[in-house]
């Protein structure tokens, strides 16, 4: 893969990943929040931290265990996010389509993640 695809894959992981923060970010500045969206707020703005200090050590290091990692979060997050679904009790197909744009967002994260690891391999 070239370098500016890799490049704007890393920005748009870059803007998703800030998406998180801001959801969770905003979530967390409720006053009385309840327990079940303190959570979800909570894991919200760690993932998107994380994938963001994943992504800049992507860019400057060369480890093989950044892609194991990414994995194993987003695998957490995605696997967080329809239990939690499940818990709140499914309505109608919305949730559905949520948890299928969450995972799209989330796959997005780790296949640029994965291509910055590649691509430093390579070189």
């Amino acid at each position: 893969m070239s370098k500016p695809t890799i490049i704007l894959w890393s920005i748009l992981s870059f803007i998703i990943s800030g998406i998180y923060v801001f959801y969770g970010l905003m979530m967390l500045q409720v006053e009385q929040l309840p327990a079940l969206p303190f959570i979800v707020a909570s894991m919200a703005f760690g993932y998107g931290l994380i994938t963001i200090y994943l992504l800049s050590l992507a860019w400057t290091k060369t480890d093989k265990s950044l892609v194991q990692m990414t994995k194993y979060i987003a695998l957490t997050m995605l696997v967080a996010q329809i239990v939690l679904t499940l818990v709140t009790g499914k309505t109608s197909g919305l949730e559905w389509l949520g948890i299928l744009i969450m995972s799209l967002m989330i796959g997005i994260n780790w296949y640029s993640i994965k291509s910055v690891a590649e691509y430093h391999n390579q070189v």
